[in-house]
């Protein structure tokens, strides 16, 4: 994957660039990272407008954040919340993974000059007036979230203050500072001001980092680290701030048994960051329309020479007219059938494999599907995947490892894989990717593929008449599941092949019509719950993982140094990380 990366001066972030899917095996995606921010921004802004005023809901306008750290290393903690309320009883703000740090010293009052009264036992399912003018410790299986009654419904500025203890951590080669101060939001937090200092100023070379929202800033500025918005904070967005401090700057009696690297590593998985100067914000524009031009003119000198520069593989065009096929082109390896499939375009989307690979693992009962029943208006349906058994493929094993580390406990929400994926992008495409350069290894040694020399630095591969042929297969027999329904010809189908339709059917993104039109043609080889199955693992991959590619479009990546930067993504394992914030 290819990147621009720009020194960044002052405090202006700008981010170009464009991305090749899965190491050029798909076709080139010249997406501009920013446009998509600027797009989703606008549709937001847009839709918005439309509903305002006709759309109760609670809003958070700020949330200002002043951390003094003591020269033991804690960190006094001052919070205010700009908040507007017409429904709800409680505002809390979580944190978890607080390993050897306590969280103490905790008040509230607002703007209207009220002092909070601490309730020994908070209960979150206490009404208003039970919580008004009240405040409370909530602690959780993973943390404590720190809890105040809405006590007025309008507009009104919450005070909370409280100590962080042991803020500071003692490394082998530093000092780390490593927080998540804001996790993400029930609600959209329009802005925030993160101001964090001690007795003596920080250098202004001080390296610190800042991740979870794109295009904020995290700057040290007259001896003080400083965290802001640029824009309003989606609900799936967090702040996170990663500095690293001279040894002895502080007398923390707290020490873990690594160095900053370990961190540093840490924080920036998932993420990647852009440093720019105001005055390469011109170049990084003129770099923008070289990194389009440039692709979009070797696209059409390929088309000339009759090769497809989207994929690494030269071969025939695709045959609209291609016969119907009703066997399987690649038996049950659907691996190599990803792989063909994406180079021969009858699989679109990368993470179809997802999709495929759950099909698969159902049929051998390595997994179950569950579905519970929704509540609410919408009443929107919870799937979740009990996971029963390990593949034995490696990489099969590999995918179905991170599904059982985002569930904990061997049942996996959507919504907990969804949050997996965000900040764990990387982990998905580098599979991915992984696969498809062991296929496309194993095509070139079994004579599929031949090789040829390089063409404009990029590695290009001729297909064989063979594989050209297999090819030919996959779309015809797409071709097939598109259009069978109105085939006059009614041969049955195996049960076995009706599968191994189905798992093929996903990698192609047609998973459920298929589904849907079998139901109808061939209503006996359903057995059991079979359709809804297909159903609910096509909806399970389809919410899961379209977190995938907003969140590697929102990612950026920084190489080192102090003066801030400002990212998407990363900041995993860092303390207080997790949880939420808003209103209940």
């Amino acid at each position: 994957m290819s990147n621009l990366k720009k020194e960044r001066q002052g405090k202006f972030i700008f981010h170009v660039g464009y991305r090749v899917p899965l190491s050029g095996i798909f076709s080139l995606s010249l997406g501009l990272s920013m446009l998509e921010y600027i797009m989703k921004k606008f549709i937001l802004i847009v839709v918005s407008f439309l509903f305002i005023g006709s759309v109760n809901a609670n809003s958070i306008n700020s949330i200002k954040m002043d951390i003094y750290i003591d020269s033991e290393g804690n960190a006094k903690v001052v919070e205010n919340w700009n908040y507007t309320s017409n429904k709800n009883t409680e505002i809390y703000h979580a944190y978890e993974s607080l390993g050897q740090s306590t969280i103490t010293d905790f008040k509230v009052s607002d703007s209207t000059g009220t002092n909070y009264t601490l309730e020994s036992s908070w209960d979150i399912d206490g009404s208003f007036n039970d919580k008004k003018y009240k405040y409370g410790y909530h602690k959780t299986s993973s943390g404590v979230e720190l809890c105040l009654g809405i006590s007025h419904y309008g507009t009104y500025t919450y005070n909370l203050t409280y100590t962080i203890n042991n803020f500071i951590y003692e490394l082998d080669d530093a000092q780390l500072l490593y927080w998540t101060l804001l996790p993400s939001t029930s609600e959209n937090l329009k802005s925030y001001y993160i101001r964090i200092h001690a007795d003596n100023p920080f250098s202004d070379d001080l390296p610190v980092w800042g991740f979870g929202v794109y295009g904020d800033y995290a700057y040290v500025s007259d001896g003080v680290i400083e965290l802001s918005s640029a824009d309003c904070v989606d609900s799936d967005e967090y702040v996170t701030v990663l500095a690293k401090f001279p040894k002895g700057t502080f007398n923390t009696s707290k020490s873990l048994n690594h160095d900053f690297s370990y961190y540093l590593d840490m924080a920036q998985e998932g993420s990647k960051t852009y440093k720019t100067s105001i005055w390469s914000i011109i170049f990084s524009v003129l770099s923008t329309l070289f990194w389009f031009i440039v692709p979009l003119f070797l696209f059409f000198l390929a088309l000339k020479y009759g090769k497809s520069f989207g994929n690494r593989v030269a071969k025939k065009k695709k045959d609209k007219n291609a016969p119907y096929f009703r066997d399987l082109p690649c038996g049950e390896d659907i691996k190599k059938a990803y792989l063909i499939g994406a180079e021969y375009g009858v699989v679109n989307k990368e993470t179809n494999l997802f999709g495929a690979f759950l099909l698969k693992w159902l049929k051998e009962d390595k997994i179950m599907v569950i579905k519970e029943e929704g509540s609410g208006l919408f009443k929107k349906d919870n799937v979740k995947i009990h996971l029963l058994e390990t593949p034995t493929d490696e990489e099969e094993a590999r995918l179905y490892n991170y599904l059982m580390i985002a569930s904990r406990d061997g049942i996996l929400e959507q919504r907990e894989f969804s949050l997996w994926c965000e900040n764990n992008y990387n982990k998905i495409y580098t599979l991915l990717t992984d696969i498809c350069d062991t296929q496309l290894d194993t095509l070139v040694k079994n004579g599929m593929i031949t090789e040829q020399d390089k063409f404009f630095s990029l590695n290009k591969y001729i297909a064989t008449p063979a594989l050209d042929e297999i090819g030919a297969r996959m779309i015809g027999l797409k071709k097939f599941f598109k259009e069978f329904g109105s085939l006059n010809e009614k041969e049955p189908i195996e049960v076995k092949l009706w599968n191994e339709y189905l798992i093929y059917a996903q990698l192609f993104g047609v998973a459920s019509e298929v589904a849907k039109q079998f139901k109808k043609l061939y209503p006996d080889i359903l057995v059991d719950n079979t359709y809804d199955d297909i159903v609910m693992i096509n909806t399970f991959s389809y919410r899961s993982v379209g977190n995938l590619s907003s969140a590697r479009a929102k990612a950026q990546s920084y190489s080192s140094g102090g003066g801030g930067f400002s990212s998407g993504g990363g900041g995993g394992g860092s303390f207080g990380g997790g949880g939420s914030m808003g209103s209940r």
